[in-house]
């Protein structure tokens, strides 16, 4: 699909498609809580087809000892597969002549940064309900408000024999229960790395990020918590989470005489659970 020519506006502003595009992409990047934590995989831009196929493969066991001469058994590679299917998503807004001719503020950078927090929401609504589909639950600790020894008991969930990076997901109403926690490490006592990621701090060697998509029932938070590194022995492993992107961000404009001028966002992929291993929903008391 060809983007439409840059166009002068009723206020004289200049609506270049490409331009808005490029600033929308950036915006959505840097506003999507989930950003750093998945992997986008575009292997799909420009190919048919709008489903993938997802294979879930299962361990074949550790090694066995054999005698000098003795045939090596042979294990079948279980797997089961999940179907992930391409969305198309998309905003628009109209920018009315009278609001371009008002002269307050600026309509179009107004529209543009609107346009991203909605794209960027709705990328976050997705990546993280894909996380509970995880059947990696802990609720052992349901009944009471999340804290240090929680946390541990999730991480090892994952029977890791080494530590690798993670992240969990915690509610905001969360954060003032956690930042008082003994073993809470705020981010700026850690370093510069940790802040750009968008952390508030660490507890139990585990980033914590907050996101109010955190999901809430009957009075329980599910924490996600999310395995982010590969394993040293298998680092061809996949992700937790993918995102499939089919097309990104595309900005088209239309004019509509004598009214105003319609600003439209489209974007097609989809995320999908590429890991389950990887993620671990810790319930704990709201």
């Amino acid at each position: 699909m060809e983007l439409t020519k840059a166009t002068t506006l009723v206020n004289g502003d200049v609506f270049d498609p490409e331009v808005v595009s490029d600033m929308i992409n950036a915006k959505v990047a840097k506003k999507a809580a989930m950003t750093g934590y998945i992997k986008v995989d575009s292997t799909l831009e420009g190919v048919p087809g709008s489903t993938v196929t997802i294979p879930k493969w299962g361990y074949i066991g550790a090694a066995e000892d054999y005698e000098e001469g003795q045939p090596i058994d042979t294990t079948k590679m279980a797997f089961t597969t999940a179907q992930y299917g391409i969305k198309k998503i998309g905003k628009g807004v109209m920018l009315t002549d009278e609001a371009q001719l008002s002269g307050y503020g600026k309509p179009m950078a107004t529209a543009t940064n609107q346009i991203a927090l909605s794209i960027s929401e709705k990328l976050d609504n997705d990546r993280i309900d894909v996380l509970y589909e995880s059947k990696n639950v802990l609720d052992t600790h349901a009944g009471s408000a999340i804290k240090y020894a929680a946390i541990v008991d999730g991480v090892d969930m994952f029977n890791e024999e080494e530590e690798s990076r993670k992240v969990i997901l915690i509610h905001s109403k969360q954060k003032t229960q956690l930042r008082k926690d003994a073993d809470f490490i705020a981010a700026d006592k850690i370093g510069a790395d940790l802040l750009t990621t968008g952390a508030i701090g660490k507890i139990a060697g585990v980033e914590v990020h907050v996101s109010n998509k955190v999901k809430n029932e009957d009075g329980v938070y599910y924490n996600p918590i999310i395995k982010l590194d590969n394993d040293a022995e298998t680092e061809d492993d996949m992700p937790a989470v993918t995102y499939f992107l089919k097309r990104g961000n595309l900005v088209e404009h239309d004019r509509e005489v004598g009214v105003g001028d319609k600003v439209i966002c489209t974007a097609y992929g989809m995320p999908a659970l590429t890991n389950e291993a990887k993620v671990v929903i810790l319930k704990t008391k709201a």
